[in-house]
């Protein structure tokens, strides 16, 4: 007789605790948008297109949208076709300084994509993994894949950790583990509600924090400089603390935690190195997870922090690294105290320590690493990243990218969420209460 099919659904409010980007991959200019005045105006450009003649065209070509600005301003389409309007601290540098969107849907509207969110799950699961069961002789299949019974080098970093994540969580991606957790994307909010930062590169140097000024080019070195508002920037669509109203659902589907489901079972690929453990257990125990490397990842980037305020003479850099002390202090008091709670760093611009488990295997692997994919260009940073980026919202105010936390809302039946670590091990265990 078939088993029942179960699904646990679980909604999640959004709230930012640092500005979040996820972009799209794409970068707009001064075609899409307009400078005014500190503020900075995006437009549709299809409907502006649609109403330009020969010579309109010929001057939005060369001269962006500052070139027809007038005739924008004589037309509704000054308003009708603008997405937002926000202050930001300075005018972007168009031809030297990237504009990059949030992704959006049809209707212009941004959100969280559900595929960002089960990526931060997977990542947090792997360190969780690795620490539990101290595989630590998996650090040698970083940067090489299997195929054709044969091992090969992986040229493309981009799929440098494939290898390491099929021995945790199986080799096909249809059957791994992860499947039975759905991870949906959240509300959209109105586009009227991004906000537009630039993003700085700091750089912990000899002479603690500078920024990152001029980019390497060619045989051209990186140049760098101690004052943030001559530090070259990404300037980046964000959501905020600001935004509130965002939810998401996460849902676990029972339908592969049956007690059929063992190691070696036709219908779904496990690790050998996990030495028949309970594999769905690490799964259903994802929100914990989550905390322990956010944990991890918070203390080692204030740590990070205090060493560059130590190293820092200059006084507005001084209390640019203090600034960011207090907020990796802080969010580390709020994992105390909301144990309930997911806390997640998701993004663009929260840093190489939030997307891998390197660190794991130790500073040689990270170095052969490093080295492999040129990912320093051969400065030999020790430790590796010698960069962060932060997000300048004006003034004194300076914050770290990615922040999330995720607060559990009661589903369409009135249960709540249980905590972070899910004792069941079968269906019907994960039915509400």
């Amino acid at each position: 007789m078939n088993q029942q099919r179960l699904i646990r659904k679980q909604i999640f409010a959004v709230h930012f605790l640092s500005p979040v980007h996820i972009g799209t991959g794409e970068q707009l200019d001064n075609h899409d948008c307009l400078y005014e005045n500190g503020r900075l105006l995006r437009f549709r450009i299809e409907p502006l297109l649609e109403h330009m003649n020969e010579p309109l065209l010929e001057q939005f070509v060369h001269d962006g949208l500052m070139g027809v600005k007038n005739w924008l301003q004589r037309t509704g389409l000054w308003q009708s076709a603008c997405l937002y309007e926000v202050g930001v601290p300075r005018e972007p540098r168009w031809y030297r300084e990237p504009f990059r969107p949030f992704i959006a849907d049809l209707l212009h509207r941004p959100y969280l994509p559900g595929t960002e969110l089960k990526g931060a799950i997977r990542t947090a699961l792997a360190w969780k993994l690795l620490q539990h069961q101290n595989l630590s002789n998996l650090g040698n299949r970083i940067g090489k894949r299997q195929r054709n019974n044969r091992i090969e080098e992986v040229s493309d970093r981009r799929w440098a950790g494939q290898w390491l994540s099929e021995s945790l969580f199986g080799s096909d991606p249809n059957h791994d583990l992860l499947r039975c957790l759905r991870v949906s994307d959240s509300t959209p909010v109105a586009s009227q509600r991004l906000k537009v930062v630039p993003v700085l590169v700091a750089v912990r140097s000899r002479n603690g924090l500078q920024w990152l000024q001029t980019p390497r080019s060619q045989n051209q070195p990186s140049q760098y400089t101690p004052n943030p508002s001559q530090a070259v920037a990404n300037f980046c669509e964000i959501l905020d603390g600001s935004v509130q109203g965002i939810t998401l659902t996460v849902e676990w589907d029972d339908f592969l935690t049956g007690a059929t489901i063992k190691k070696g079972d036709e219908r779904v690929a496990v690790p050998e190195e996990l030495n028949g453990q309970n594999f769905l257990d690490f799964v259903r125990q994802w929100q914990e997870a989550c905390n322990a490397f956010a944990r991890q990842v918070a203390e080692r980037e204030k740590n990070w922090w205090q060493e560059v305020q130590r190293q820092t003479t200059n006084a507005v850099n001084q209390l640019i690294a203090a600034t960011m002390v207090r907020f990796y202090e802080q969010l580390l008091r709020q994992m105390d105290a909301e144990t309930s709670a997911v806390f997640v760093n998701l993004g663009w611009g929260g840093g190489w320590r939030t997307k891998t488990v390197t660190e794991f295997f130790g500073d040689e692997t990270v170095q052969h690493i490093v080295r492999r994919y040129h990912l320093d260009r051969n400065a030999n940073s020790r430790p590796f990243p010698k960069t962060r980026k932060v997000a300048w919202r004006g003034g004194n105010d300076y914050a770290p990218l990615g922040w999330l936390k995720l607060g559990c809302l009661p589903n369409e039946t009135g249960a709540s969420c249980r905590p972070a670590t899910w004792p069941g091990k079968t269906g019907t265990d994960l039915l509400p209460p």
